[in-house]
């Protein structure tokens, strides 16, 4: 009997490495390539900060997570699919204050809940919107753009990218702040929009700077002031909406890493610090500045904080803007 029990402590010892071998294995993440989902076309703002991060965060997990652009409603079609995916930390979300703050408030029928279906990785980064005018309108400052649209009411008017974006909601926002009467005119074509700006069929616009940059170079657009917090670092010049007089006007695009709800601690503590650690190289903040994005890091807990705070405060600004969207 001894002879037996001892037998079988020696192979039990034996085998203990393969077994935690084996197990190591299995718990190892990732092995293979995430899914990045993007819920816009190639080519916008939220697909392009994804790419320049994409890669950087591959370097970390040691897998290369693939783009895939699900375009569709505002975000709602990529992010819905999200939501309904296995939560294994295989399919993770490029989003933001589209997707999770503004739409709860502008869809009656939102077919998720930003809060319960999504686990919040990490937030990555900040993009305010800068207001410019057609070069040929006679405004050099906000102060000046607020004079002329009270001379002219309901002459002058703003572009969007449609209903409920962050273009929109600014321009709202700008409207009922300085107690002007301008017109909202939505695009569904950013070509056309931008047509039309320029050849000054609309007046003014917020919007982020990288698309603006070369037409405000070539002087066919003027820069009024930026949307953040503080002044941008490519735009030092340009005031804040805050110091041209707007206090609390601090509307700027954010965007963030989501898992689907219950996706296990390890991974998505895996994911956070991989994107800490893109978000902090040199090589991602030089491409974020080109690209007129601001690093803004945050671990999960101070994420969901974040997260619920915005859509508080969203539905008043899309309340006071009047935006619905069936």
């Amino acid at each position: 009997m001894q002879l037996t029990r001892r037998a079988a402590l020696a192979a039990l010892a034996a085998g203990l490495p393969l077994i935690a071998r084996r197990a190591h294995a299995q718990d190892h993440y990732p092995d293979h390539p995430p899914r990045l989902v993007v819920p816009y076309a190639a080519g916008t703002a939220t697909d392009l900060i994804a790419r320049q991060l994409a890669g950087s965060i591959g370097n970390v997990l040691g897998q290369q997570p693939i783009i895939d652009n699900r375009a569709g409603a505002g975000g709602i079609v990529g992010t819905e699919s999200v939501a309904r995916s296995a939560p294994d930390g295989y399919t993770l979300l490029f989003a933001g204050s589209q997707t999770h703050a503004i739409n709860v408030s502008l869809y009656q029928n939102l077919p998720y809940d930003p809060v319960k279906d999504f686990a919040p990785v990490a937030r990555v980064a900040s993009q305010p919107l800068v207001l410019v005018v057609n070069a040929d309108l006679p405004v050099h400052s906000v102060a000046d753009l607020v004079a002329l649209a009270k001379a002219r009411p309901g002459k002058l008017n703003y572009a969007s990218s449609g209903i409920g974006t962050s273009a929109h909601l600014c321009g709202s926002t700008f409207r009922k702040r300085a107690g002007i009467d301008i017109v909202h005119v939505p695009y569904a074509s950013g070509g056309q929009l931008f047509s039309d700006l320029l050849r000054g069929a609309t007046s003014m616009m917020f919007y982020p700077y990288q698309p603006l940059k070369p037409h405000v170079e070539a002087g066919r657009l003027r820069v009024l002031a930026s949307t953040g917090a503080t002044r941008p670092a490519w735009l030092p010049d340009s005031p804040t909406m805050v110091e041209a007089g707007f206090a609390d006007f601090v509307l700027s695009a954010w965007f963030g890493v989501f898992a689907p709800a219950s996706t296990p601690a390890p991974r998505i503590e895996a994911v956070a610090e991989a994107v800490r650690r893109a978000v902090d190289s040199p090589e991602i903040r030089a491409a974020f500045a080109v690209s007129g994005t601001e690093p803004f890091y945050a671990p999960p807990d101070a994420f969901a904080d974040f997260i619920a705070a915005e859509i508080k405060r969203y539905r008043t600004i899309v309340a006071d803007s009047g935006a619905k969207v069936e």
